[in-house]
């Protein structure tokens, strides 16, 4: 019989899988949270460090910056250290950023800190999508997916409201020094209970890295495919024209939903519509309400009616439409009562970007699936990263001049142009949709030699 030690022995075979894919999904849950509750503080930054919306953007811009220029490293460093490894590291590394945002005395500061909390944030997803594939047979992938974004949803949700509650008890400092604390907890969680593959339960061990393209299917025994170059594998990616489409649906769905989401909807619904923090908040909830209902329910039409094609196009249509409908409606003030539908539906409509994951392994070799989806992830978070600032540079380009207590205050119509940059934005999930190739939800039979 063989021997399994630690805090693990006592998990059945059965529930083994999901303990340690669960404990790492905490990671993703808190990395879905940072990524859209400083929307929640933003106008406290601007008033505590007279920042203008440009500089505010810039600094909230920081995480996709870092989380963007991670992805293909991170799923190095998965390959080379472990995922257990990366993901221990990273959550440590977010929590010490958490902590130092929330004592930050100067602005430089609020950089280093919001630096620290991406980069730490930044290696969490491909880590968690290595030990899924690590643990899982390879046909639960699609499921488990759906499952993880479904959790990453959940943290995005308490980044909304329940964000907006902590800072009005806590202040925005307290807030995220609490965040840091949780960040440790997880960090320390995450060493405990994750291990990289099954065998390293069964053996007693923990090994430090993995090597080639090894995936341990908890239904089978090891398969290695053949050895690729580094270089080899990127000229592959990169030449293979199905990956491009599901990083443009990204770039155009997830990506201007962030930016909206995580920076400028709080502050736009709070100087447009005279609404409170925690009541403004509630819309960002919503979108990520219908953000996760979405991810699971346009994944099981895709898998139900054997197409990935058909969802794209509807959803796109539906998302970009709306966004469009918001600058139409009113000059770009649609009835309060109208927004609640048209966010919900709006996070709805953008919930087929988790499908995208999918997308991508069914048309690359199972050699470079873990790069391609990392280049696929980099796409929203480039969007967010640029729109989030060029938003803010036209509120300031349209400011008007008046200031408040101390907080400058914006016209709906300087709202409106910013909202256009959305609406622009959004066209390249069209584009993305238009063109991703249908693959009637199985993998393409790809061959790739070394060169």
């Amino acid at each position: 019989m063989s021997r399994r030690s630690g805090i693990l022995s006592g998990i059945s075979h059965t529930w083994l899988p999901w303990v340690v894919w669960g404990v790492a999904v905490l990671a993703q849950l808190l990395n879905s949270f940072h990524r859209v509750s400083a929307a929640v503080v933003v106008d406290r930054l601007m008033l505590e460090f007279d920042l203008s919306a440009a500089a505010a953007g810039s600094i909230l811009a920081v995480y996709f910056y870092t989380y963007a220029a991670m992805q293909v490293p991170s799923g190095i460093l998965a390959d080379y250290f472990g995922p257990r490894k990366v993901l221990t590291y990273g959550c440590l590394v977010a929590g010490v950023g958490s902590f130092l945002f929330g004592v930050a005395s100067s602005v430089p500061l609020l950089y280093a800190g919001r630096f620290l909390l991406s980069l730490g944030c930044s290696v969490v997803f491909v880590s968690v999508l290595k030990i899924q594939a690590n643990w899982f047979p390879s046909h639960y992938f699609g499921r488990v997916s759906s499952l993880m974004g479904f959790a990453g949803g959940a943290g995005s949700l308490i980044g909304a409201t329940p964000m907006a509650l902590l800072v009005a008890y806590a202040g925005w400092r307290g807030s995220y020094e609490l965040l840091g604390f949780a960040g440790l907890l997880v960090g320390v969680s995450c060493w405990m209970m994750v291990r990289n593959r099954p065998e390293e339960i069964q053996a007693g061990r923990v090994a430090t890295s993995t090597s080639g393209s090894e995936r341990i299917d908890a239904a089978g025994p090891r398969r290695t495919s053949p050895p690729m170059t580094l270089l080899v594998r990127f000229r592959t990616m990169v030449g293979n024209k199905h990956v491009w489409p599901p990083l443009l649906i990204g770039m155009g769905a997830y990506g201007t939903l962030l930016v909206f989401q995580g920076a400028w909807g709080v502050p736009y619904l709070m100087q447009v519509y005279s609404l409170t923090r925690d009541a403004a908040a509630t819309f960002t909830l919503l979108m990520t309400v219908g953000y996760m209902i979405g991810m699971i329910g346009l994944a099981a039409i895709s898998e139900r009616y054997r197409t990935r094609k058909v969802p794209a196009i509807a959803s796109s249509f539906v998302y970009t439409g709306l966004w469009l409908l918001i600058l139409l409606w009113n000059a770009g003030k649609p009835p309060l009562d109208a927004l609640y539908v048209i966010c919900f539906t709006i996070g709805l409509s953008a919930g087929y970007t988790i499908s995208t994951l999918a997308c991508v392994k069914e048309v690359v070799p199972p050699s470079i699936s873990g790069m391609s989806m990392g280049l696929v992830n980099i796409g929203p978070f480039i969007t967010a990263a640029v729109l989030q600032v060029v938003f803010g540079a036209v509120l300031d380009w349209r400011w008007e001049g008046i200031v408040t207590d101390g907080m400058r205050v914006y016209s709906v119509e300087a709202f409106r142009v910013g909202l256009a940059t959305i609406f622009l934005g959004s066209l390249a999930y069209i584009a993305g949709a238009l063109t991703l190739k249908e693959t009637r939800c199985r993998d393409l039979e790809i061959q790739v030699t070394d060169d």
